[in-house]
């Protein structure tokens, strides 16, 4: 007689685990997206599109630039445009995020890898990689799913939050969401110290952005990261020369 297959995991289990791995993450956003609803109410946006804006970029630094095109003197039609070209820039980086993720899940087809990474930001990818790198999920395509659920909706949620009393936030959340990126990410990037690139590219990052902030405003959070990791790659062709 042969055996059984083992009985899958409980999906409780893997519920428990992304809680435990993304619980800071899901409390973060919920104020950092309230800075950014701020920002989207003066820019002239309304709740649903602060909500899709927010699905369907998570990146609170791409927003912050999209923002301040829209609330800018000189914003005309041609804004929109503006805004989505630099949104689109940074959510170039997705791609790299979801490439990294899909290669470490076991053969998920096409619909349950858009299930698993389609929901992708710049901090769930920095929960999701080092634990399928680590201790994987029992049941890797559903953690990896829920974990971009989870962080995206605490987003949406905190910017449709902030946008609704955009009159009753004070100025000091938004002057709190640029010392909160920062500090955030640094927080993420340390758990992965042992990569010595990745800690050059946030020291680097670190030091550059504010600098360049006077210059490029908003958009610094785009260009430095941009600049700096384009000099990373060239790092091992030098070497190769």
């Amino acid at each position: 007689m042969s055996a059984s297959p083992p009985a899958p995991p409980p999906i409780g289990e893997t519920i428990r685990l992304v809680v435990r791995d993304a619980l800071v993450v899901i409390l973060t956003f919920v104020v950092m997206f309230m800075g950014v609803g701020r920002a989207s109410a003066e820019a002239g946006l309304n709740a649903l599109q602060t909500a899709f804006m927010t699905l369907f970029t998570v990146a609170a630094p791409a927003q912050a630039a999209a923002m301040q095109i829209l609330d800018s003197d000189t914003a005309g039609a041609t804004a929109w445009v503006a805004a989505v070209v630099a949104v689109i820039i940074v959510n170039l980086r997705f791609m790299v995020m979801a490439a990294s993720i899909l290669g470490r899940l076991p053969n998920p087809g096409v619909a349950k890898g858009i299930g698993a990474i389609g929901l992708i930001s710049a901090s769930s990818f920095a929960i999701l990689l080092p634990r399928l790198m680590g201790e994987a999920p029992r049941r890797p395509i559903l953690y990896c799913g829920l974990v971009g659920l989870a962080c995206s909706l605490s987003a949406v949620f905190g910017a449709v939050l902030g946008h609704q009393i955009a009159t009753a936030v004070p100025v000091l959340v938004g002057t709190a969401l640029g010392a909160m990126i920062p500090i955030y990410f640094a927080t993420l990037i340390a758990r992965q110290g042992r990569h010595r690139i990745l800690m050059l590219n946030a020291l680097a990052g670190a030091v550059l952005v504010p600098l360049a902030a006077p210059l490029l405003g908003s958009f610094s959070l785009i260009v430095v990261p941009l600049v700096v990791s384009g000099l990373t790659l060239l790092i091992p062709s030098s070497k190769e020369a």
